[in-house]
């Protein structure tokens, strides 16, 4: 049996109904019972569960083969992410230990290997460190940056063709990844488990530039789209090319394409959507 942590969201969810699919036992860890029956009529079991209350944490993991582990990402513009993340770092430190669990994924960035310079992802540095500390056998899954991140304010871009950009210069590629392919992967390392400490780094097939990412959007979209380039924060020409090990970086499979097609036809479904617009097959 599977434990998940963040089956609400976009990569748990995958690693969840992935593991189902397989024929696997799962368990999921929701706050919210209103988001729960979706997942018993899948067949997996559902605990309810704070990720920041040790005793829910270890009974829920308690009798598993391995566990997601997902840190909730802040929001952007939060201030005391460090205090507010280090209370989830440490009851699921706590509840590894006490659970006897002998093995867990646990969701990682490119990047997070740095203590500093590396903006919210700081706070993956902390879960790295705290977590490897207790001595369980672990895999860190560094992912690159979320092709889905493309899709906050799409709606915007799409009502005024303007596409912003804050990740320095247009035309400099960098790694991007599909949280399908995240969520694949991490079941599969769920699966093949590791005696000691494992670093998995994730990339998409291909790097794009947030130029391509306008092409392929206007390309799709059938119209022009502008890129506006902003003043990227400090720590992101860092955090760009932050692969610890290049020539072992695993790659995922699906395309920017796709993500993007995928994230227009669901934009299209909302009953405000523009009249006349159309999304490429």
């Amino acid at each position: 049996m599977f434990v998940v942590t963040g089956a609400s969201g976009h990569t748990g969810a995958v690693v969840a109904r992935t593991l189902l699919k397989q024929g696997q036992r799962v368990r999921v860890v929701l706050r919210d019972e209103a988001r729960a029956e979706p997942w018993r009529r899948w067949g997996a079991e559902v605990v309810r569960a704070d990720l920041r209350d040790v005793s829910a944490l270890a009974v829920a993991m308690v009798g598993a083969q391995g566990a997601y582990l997902m840190v909730p990402p802040p929001r952007p513009a939060s201030t005391g992410v460090m205090e507010a993340r280090g209370p989830v770092v440490d009851a699921m430190a706590r509840a590894v230990e006490e659970s006897g669990l002998p093995h867990f994924v646990l969701l990682s960035a490119m990047g997070a290997q740095h203590e500093g310079g590396t903006g919210l992802v700081k706070t993956l540095n902390l879960a790295e460190r705290e977590l490897g500390s207790r001595g369980t056998p672990m895999t860190i899954l560094r992912s690159a940056y979320f092709m889905e991140n493309w899709g906050q304010g799409l709606r915007a871009v799409v009502d005024s063709g303007v596409m912003p950009c804050f990740l320095g210069p247009a035309d400099r590629r960098m790694h991007m990844v599909a949280t399908r392919d995240v969520g694949e992967v991490a079941a599969r390392l769920l699966r093949e488990p590791t005696l000691g400490r494992r670093v998995v780094e994730l990339a998409g097939p291909v790097e794009y530039s947030p130029l391509e990412v306008a092409d392929t959007l206007a390309r799709l979209l059938g119209r022009p789209i502008r890129l506006e380039e902003h003043t990227p924060a400090a720590e992101v020409p860092m955090l760009l090319g932050m692969v610890e090990d290049p020539l072992h970086m695993v790659r995922g499979w699906t395309t920017l394409d796709e993500v993007l097609g995928g994230l227009l036809r669901s934009l299209q479904a909302l009953p405000h959507m523009g009249e006349g617009m159309t999304a490429s097959p």
